[in-house]
């Protein structure tokens, strides 16, 4: 009876070490997963490695699960036949970004079109002046910024138009704090100096707004493709000097706040 008893003493201990490891393994997994998701495909999707994170995340504690109760002796049948559900409602719920994610691959393949180029399709025309997996971002007539799926590209006629006098695109970086508008309006007024390189009016447009940087481009538009490396040198120059004027005042602005700040609260 003694004998018995420390048999299953020891199956007991043996199914707590079991299932102690079976967490710490989980865990470690979790981790190493949501790491390589971030550095692989966050940069570019981070709407989609959001959704991979949070699936790979119930996928693997899932797994872990099912071993645990594997191990006690339980029926694992309806534990498995969930999984095969997360499955399909993963695929359900992310099958719109993995068709424009596909089809993001497919153009690439075919190299149809890129940053700068005017197109028109079904209802919407524009410049691109941004492509990421999920949409091809176009700047129209108006201002307006349209973002239109990926997958349309392959479901739909569109048309790439010829472009007028050549025109190039220099990307801009200025911190959240900075008022983009004044910014912009500034930049317009400065630039306004190199006028006899242009054939049409420069413009500026916010492409994106991040926590703690915001994202614009410049679009110039050249009489003479020879002068482009000449434009580049005067236009970075002026960014340079705004960047830092802007910079500056809004940091100045901040501490004469802080100061105002601490001698309200002194008094």
């Amino acid at each position: 009876m003694a004998i018995l008893n420390q048999e299953q003493l020891y199956l007991f201990y043996k199914d707590i070490l079991f299932f102690i490891v079976i967490i710490v393994a989980a865990i470690a997994l979790v981790t190493i997963s949501r790491t390589l998701i971030n550095k692989t495909m966050k940069s570019r999707n981070p709407y989609f490695a959001a959704h991979i994170k949070y699936y790979a995340s119930i996928l693997i504690w899932t797994v872990a699960i099912i071993l645990g109760i594997k191990q006690a002796g339980i029926s694992t049948d309806i534990l498995i036949l969930l999984i095969g559900l997360v499955g399909v409602g993963f695929i359900v719920s992310a099958s719109y970004v993995l068709q424009n994610f596909v089809s993001r691959t497919f153009l690439n393949m075919q190299m149809q079109y890129k940053t700068g180029d005017i197109i028109s399709i079904k209802e919407f025309s524009g410049k691109i002046i941004e492509i990421t997996d999920l949409n091809t971002v176009l700047l129209d007539n108006e201002g307006n910024l349209v973002a239109v799926p990926n997958v349309l590209f392959l479901k739909e006629i569109w048309i790439k138009h010829k472009l007028s006098g050549y025109e190039m695109t220099l990307p801009i970086i200025i911190k959240k704090e900075i008022d983009a508008v004044s910014f912009e309006k500034e930049l317009l007024d400065s630039i306004k100096s190199m006028k006899k390189y242009f054939k049409k009016e420069p413009g500026v447009v916010t492409t994106k707004m991040g926590d703690k940087i915001t994202e614009l481009t410049l679009t110039l538009n050249l009489k003479d493709p020879e002068k482009k490396s000449i434009v580049t040198v005067e236009a970075n120059e002026i960014l340079g000097r705004l960047i830092t004027q802007f910079t500056e005042n809004t940091e100045k602005e901040k501490s004469e706040t802080q100061i105002k700040e601490l001698k309200d609260i002194s008094q």
